[in-house]
């Protein structure tokens, strides 16, 4: 038996499906909000998504969906974002995570988990499930390996320096959802906020949790624990792993390519030594 994925593809890095552009504001909830995967990045969640879908819980929405599956998600997210955080527009509630959403059964990943209590206030009857890695000092090492050496590039900009390579790098679309990610939250200074940033977003889930069907769950557990808590067969195939280090950092380094044949078709003879020297720095401190 082979996992069951419906039209979306399994690679290294996790599921790819075909990339839509669906207006999601013209949007409504067609299926229920089953449950709440509200853990960190990094703690298995492209792992999860897999063995959700493969179970019948489908679409689950993740940080894939906005970079690769459907683009147009990132005005809504700043929208969503910048009321919450900024005080900028209406906050979203129920109606918007509707629109936003409504394909989703679950949830996962950011920029999903920016907004913990606004989603389980909108699903009340949703179960929670938080991924966890097997220790703090795990978790950190993988952020450290992959996530942080993108904050250089998505981080708002301290620098004069930082500021001329986001200006000259080519940004990719969700760059305004990711500047936000890394602003936002601990993400944007990990080294020093990473470790206690883990466990109290933990300990603030598990309190959110509290009266509900919750379940905390590491991934190298498989099916068990998962299907019992969603009350389904287990399934009698190898529980999915994927976007470990390794591939998320083969990942990057493509897209990092991607970016210089980019930066090179639209450079002119002018910006080129600026735009290539800027490229360089940027690919030395994004560098694992």
């Amino acid at each position: 038996m082979a996992l069951q994925l419906g039209d979306a593809k399994l690679t290294t890095v996790g599921l790819v499906k075909p990339t839509t552009n669906i207006d999601r504001r013209n949007s409504e909830r067609v299926v229920p909000m089953k449950v709440l995967c509200l853990g960190l990045g990094r703690t298995g969640t492209a792992s999860l998504r897999t063995a959700l879908m493969h179970l019948g819980i489908s679409d689950v929405y993740h940080m894939v969906t906005v970079v690769d599956e459907n683009p147009s998600d990132v005005s809504m997210w700043v929208e969503a974002i910048d009321a919450k955080y900024k005080g900028v527009g209406k906050p979203y509630g129920k109606e918007e995570f509707d629109k936003l959403l409504g394909h989703c059964m679950a949830v996962s990943d950011f920029p999903c988990i920016m907004f913990n209590d606004d989603l389980v206030a909108a699903y009340p009857d949703a179960k929670i499930l938080l991924t966890v890695r097997d220790d703090v000092e795990s978790w950190y090492k993988s952020i450290m390996n992959t996530l942080w050496t993108g904050s250089f590039m998505f981080s708002p900009p301290t620098t004069i320096l930082q500021t001329i390579v986001q200006s000259v790098v080519p940004r990719p679309h969700p760059w305004p959802v990711l500047q936000r990610v890394y602003g936002l939250t601990p993400l944007g200074n990990f080294p020093a906020e990473g470790r206690d940033w883990y466990k109290s977003y933990n300990e603030s889930v598990r309190k959110l949790a509290k009266g509900k069907q919750f379940l905390e769950y590491n991934v190298k557990e498989g099916w068990g624990p998962l299907c019992k808590f969603l009350e389904v067969e287990e399934p009698d195939i190898p529980f999915p792993r994927v976007n470990d280090t390794k591939a998320w950092q083969e990942y990057v380094e493509s897209t990092k390519m991607k970016s210089l044949l980019e930066l090179l078709g639209k450079a002119g003879k002018v910006i080129i030594p600026l735009a290539m020297g800027s490229f360089a720095l940027w690919y030395m401190r994004t560098s694992p």
